[in-house]
């Protein structure tokens, strides 16, 4: 009787981990999503939006349990320790609620940036890297699907029907820009899964294959050029992954100094031709008129606070706003955000937020690359090339705490595998 109710409880404890997990990635992506709105009313406590608090409240609770059960409180706990420099960022975000200009907004958007956090950072204490990875591996087989499915039979909702993105595919996501940036990651990491993961089987090679597959159909089918450009840039440092990862004891010096040359002139032909390689995505050099809103958005704004910016979530958040850079550049819609991650942080925490966020994201780099090289594993390549993907998906996007809070989900989960000491946590969900 006793083996039995160990299993059946065994079994219930699993079932709520995968509900947290659930719930985690849902609630994350919530504002992303198809026919739920990216600027809900947050000055309006009886919105309908504030019952996702709720549920992220429940989801908490349900993470502190997972911990404790798993005797992971006290690892947790140091694991925060070892990552000051966050804590300091949190801190100061919420600190910015004394001067924000727009109260609702900051407070709501700072729930979500604890939640998302929190929720990262049990996942990476919880099932340290290799779980994560299992875990955006099953995410992203469900998303490439519920994609396709939505495209195919509900068109009307998974394809955009306003000029000029008529025929781009969103599947899933509410615009084609987001879609293309989202599954250029998961499609990373379905590559990096089918080429290097040594415990994939006949069965899971397929789907690795097929998801692969599937989530690039989804990136060229958004019509995307960010997502087209993210899509090549990661898996062209795959394949140098793989190509290291299998010949590196051959490779000397000289090699490494000709690659970074050739690198550092591929590069520079791109910038001093951005005409010509954006006439080839059917985009012109200014970005889709991108580079007139982040001249606009430096000189007359945030000039005008530049040690402490707006204050957290603020600036975007107000409709008039919205309206008025719309107005402002002859825009058809609502200009949304700055369209990159690293001038958002800047505009609304302004010059003392950047930093403390590149304080963090930095290191990441550093580390990650370190623990590849030293250790030769994919699974901290993964690292490595999820700390590049937040860099070039935010070039010309803001993936980072504006429009949903994934990609800084997946920045804590890196800085606290990456930083975590070992521990007893099981491998996989």
């Amino acid at each position: 009787m006793t083996s039995e109710a160990n299993k059946r409880f065994s079994l219930l404890f699993r079932t709520l981990e995968v509900i947290v997990l659930f719930f985690a990635f849902a609630l994350v992506n919530i504002n992303s999503f198809i026919r739920f709105r990216q600027f809900p009313e947050v000055d309006n406590y009886s919105d309908s939006e504030w019952t996702y608090i709720f549920v992220a409240i429940i989801t908490f609770t349900l993470i502190v349990f997972s911990l404790w059960r798993s005797q992971l409180l006290a690892l947790y706990f140091a694991a925060w320790k070892s990552n000051k420099l966050l804590i300091l960022l949190l801190a100061y975000a919420l600190v910015s609620i004394l001067w924000t200009v727009y109260f609702p907004a900051t407070l709501y958007k700072l729930f979500w940036l604890f939640f998302s956090t929190i929720a990262g950072s049990y996942i990476a204490i919880r099932y340290k890297l290799r779980g994560p990875m299992d875990v955006l591996t099953c995410v992203g087989g469900v998303f490439s699907l519920l994609s396709i499915l939505i495209v195919a039979y509900l068109p009307l909702v998974g394809v955009m029907q306003n000029r000029p993105f008529v025929g781009s595919w969103t599947g899933l996501f509410w615009h084609r820009n987001h879609t293309g940036n989202i599954f250029a990651f998961f499609n990373m990491i379905f590559l990096l899964r089918y080429l290097l993961d040594e415990k994939a089987k006949g069965k899971q090679k397929l789907f690795f294959a097929l998801s692969y597959f599937l989530s690039a159909i989804i990136v060229f089918g958004s019509r995307s050029a960010t997502g087209m450009i993210v899509f090549l840039f990661l898996n062209f440092v795959v394949a140098l992954t793989v190509i290291w990862l299998k010949f590196h004891r051959r490779i000397k010096p000289w090699h490494y100094y000709a690659s970074a040359s050739l690198l550092l002139g591929g590069f520079l032909v791109f910038i001093t031709n951005t005409g010509f390689f954006f006439g080839l995505l059917g985009r012109s050099a200014n970005m889709t008129g991108r580079v007139p809103v982040w001249e606009d958005l430096f000189q007359n704004f945030y000039l005008q606070k530049p040690i402490f910016g707006y204050g957290y979530g603020a600036l975007w958040m107000q409709k008039s706003f919205r309206i008025l850079m719309q107005i402002r550049h002859n825009w058809g819609n609502q200009v949304y955000f700055a369209d990159n991650g690293f001038f958002d942080i800047l505009l609304n925490t302004g010059l003392v937020g950047l930093l403390l966020f590149l304080s963090i994201y930095l290191p990441l780099g550093v580390r990650s690359i370190r623990q590849a090289v030293v250790s030769k594993s994919w699974l901290h390549f993964f690292a490595f090339l999820t700390f590049l993907y937040i860099f070039i998906g935010n070039l010309t996007y803001s993936f980072l705490l504006e429009v949903d809070q994934f990609v800084w989900m997946l920045l804590v989960i890196m800085v606290f595998a990456t930083t975590s000491p070992k521990s007893n946590s099981i491998p996989q969900p």
